[in-house]
Parts: structure tokens; sequence; C-alpha cells
């Protein structure tokens, strides 16, 4: 019955030319299919260099004035390399530091207390994968 449905409206070269068609449209996905694994492994070797952990820390470092306006903000990629960023705010101004991060740790720059807080809580991000 099967058979019959599909042939049964068809004559003998119709037949044929629905099965030219439809190796075609065989042919034109394996293309497109290639194509897009191809896409798909270049974003999966980019992917772990996006910056994708995040670690804030707010702090006051002036004891006896202000509020917790400072931050300690580090952006991390999967290997926790990136940056942390610091903004110390005072009445009159407001300072801002950028130091490179390497594998989690400080490089030749010293971390203050808050700036190590803000990558522990970064590298803590869990990746969706």
């Amino acid at each position: 019955n099967h058979y019959k449905r599909l042939i049964g409206r068809t004559r003998k070269n119709d037949l044929i030319s629905i099965l030219d068609k439809h190796l075609a449209v065989m042919d034109d996905t394996k293309g497109l299919l290639s194509n897009v694994t191809e896409r798909l492994e270049t974003i999966e070797k980019i992917l772990p260099n996006n910056l994708k952990k995040v670690g804030l820390v707010r702090f006051n470092p002036y004891r006896q004035i202000g509020g917790n306006q400072s931050f300690a903000l580090s952006i991390l990629d999967e290997e926790s390399n990136g940056v942390v960023i610091s903004a110390l705010h005072s009445r009159d101004s407001t300072r801002v530091y950028a130091k490179p991060v390497v594998s989690g740790k400080e490089t030749k720059y010293n971390l203050s207390s808050e700036e190590k807080e803000s990558i522990k809580i970064a590298k803590s991000v869990k990746s969706k994968k």
C-alpha cells in the first residue's frame, strides 16, 4: 500500500525525477551539515577564550568616611585569564586600576585582598557546557 501511494499518481519517468530531486536535496543537506560542523568546531575552539566568569567585591578603602562605593571587578575566561579592574572612590576623586590575571593569579602587579577575593569569586563560577 505504501509503495502504491508513493507511485500511484506518477508515471515511470516522474518517479525517476522525484528520486533525483530527493538525492539532490540529500547532497545539499550533506554540504550544509558539513558547513555547520566546521562552524561549530571553530566556535568550540574560540569559546574557552571568551570572558565569562565575573566576580565583584564592593568595599570601603577609607575606614572612617564614605560607604562601599569602591569595587574590584574580575572578568575571566575559562582558564581564569583576564583582568581585574579596581576603582577607589573618595569624595574628591575616583582612581581606576586594571591588572592582568593569568591562570587566576596576579602577575607583576600586586593584588589587594579585595582584588584577590573578586578573582576567587569569578573562578568559582561554573561554566555551562
